[in-house]
């Protein structure tokens, strides 16, 4: 499901470019690995400068990243009694905030632990991305329309959710940022921080004081998910539940992400211009000779 839909945007998109700037497709696609790779230097990097600004960033972005970061967050959800709450009280409408979420691609592993479990279908999902970055929410209405086509195709003679999406161009690590949207949070049943952390890791004391506003404007009820990147050799992971723990009060339990990408996942679903231009997605979450995992995550409270 998530190669297919990438593929899909990716060709659309590619070609959109190229014809607006007068280049040819394999042009363009060079011009993103180019990108994909200079930007995968840079999330190491204490202070990761990388500009999604640019669109051929973003897509190298979605290519690489967005089918791993809809799996982790699809797998949080399958390991977890995240929506059981939700499922019992027959929760008609889901409100999700994607903090930082750049192009939503957690609808994405929603919208597949939705599809394949069938048991808790809501009436209406709000689905909110804020992001620093305007120019994502261009990105964010493609993977909502492929969301929305999916849900058809797949729940056949089942009450499809409607989504509702909506996108906030704010700095996510601001206290003064959410102002004038606390009446999002207050609505807000979920809200998830994926990979935001290890893009900022300089700031994660600003992060300590966004955090205490968020917490302090969402309902007693609202689940906040945490997923990042595990790193063997630093205190990041003890630096992000530190965080969490210092304003929730409680004592967090984290999880681990190790494997690959599901079976029904396959390069293949990508087509071979794509793979031949720009290499293989992101697929395993493991590392090293023994096969390390290389994702955390927690949900509290």
């Amino acid at each position: 499901m998530y190669l297919k839909i990438i593929r899909k945007i990716l060709e659309t998109r590619v070609l959109s470019y190229a014809q607006d700037n007068n280049l040819s497709e394999e042009q363009v696609l060079l011009e993103i690995r180019q990108k994909m790779d200079r930007t995968s230097r840079e999330y190491w990097s204490q202070n990761p400068q990388i500009d999604y600004g640019d669109p051929l960033c973003r897509l190298g972005y979605l290519y690489r990243h967005a089918a791993a970061n809809a799996t982790v967050f699809e797998r949080a959800l399958n390991n977890s009694n995240l929506l059981a709450n939700f499922s019992n009280a027959r929760k008609q409408d889901l409100n999700v905030c994607a903090v930082g979420g750049g192009p939503g691609t957690e609808l994405l592993g929603l919208a597949k632990h939705l599809i394949d479990k069938k048991d808790y279908l809501p009436r209406k999902i709000d689905f909110t991305v804020s992001d620093l970055i305007p120019s994502w929410a261009e990105t964010w209405q493609d993977l909502e329309d492929a969301v929305d086509a999916q849900f058809q195709a797949s729940l056949t003679g089942l009450a499809a959710p409607v989504v509702s999406p909506k996108f906030l161009p704010f700095d996510a690590l601001k206290r003064d940022s959410y102002k004038d949207y606390a009446f999002m949070f207050k609505r807000a049943d979920v809200v998830v921080f994926n990979y935001l952390f290890s893009e900022n890791k300089n700031q994660l004391e600003a992060a300590n004081e966004a955090l205490e506003y968020i917490v302090g404007h969402t309902n007693p009820n609202c689940r906040f998910v945490v997923i990042d990147r595990l790193e063997q050799k630093s205190t990041f992971k003890d630096d992000v539940v530190q965080l969490f723990t210092d304003v929730f009060q409680l004592d967090i339990i984290t999880n681990e992400i190790g494997g690959v990408l599901d079976h029904d996942e396959q390069t293949s679903d990508l087509g071979e211009t794509l793979t031949q231009a720009l290499g293989h997605p992101r697929l395993t979450f493991r590392i090293g000779p023994m096969n390390l995992p290389t994702v955390f995550w927690f949900v509290v409270p």
